[in-house]
């Protein structure tokens, strides 16, 4: 298979190389399908979507602050708590 790249990715590619970290272009190659097959079959986020959510909750954070983690605990303690005490 030939492919051609553009400047910015042969670029890329070059720099990996040029770090030691890759030994070849081919080998930058694989990496990135290798982790970009990984990313399609483990994520659970449609395109964008993660970006949204880190959105929505910086929003949050300014809107209503953020919780004292031994508080967001014992919240969800009493959460638990309350769903158990239904299911009996």
């Amino acid at each position: 298979m030939n492919l051609t790249l553009n400047a910015d990715l042969q670029k890329l590619i070059d720099d990996r190389v040029r770090s030691g970290k890759y030994a070849t272009p081919e080998d930058v190659v694989a990496a990135a399908i290798s982790t970009l097959d990984q990313h399609e079959r483990l994520s659970d986020f449609d395109v964008g979507e993660l970006d949204a959510l880190l959105e929505e909750g910086e929003r949050s954070i300014v809107e209503h602050g953020t919780l004292d983690g031994d508080e967001a605990y014992q919240m969800r303690r009493e959460r638990r708590a309350q769903l158990r005490g239904k299911a009996s």
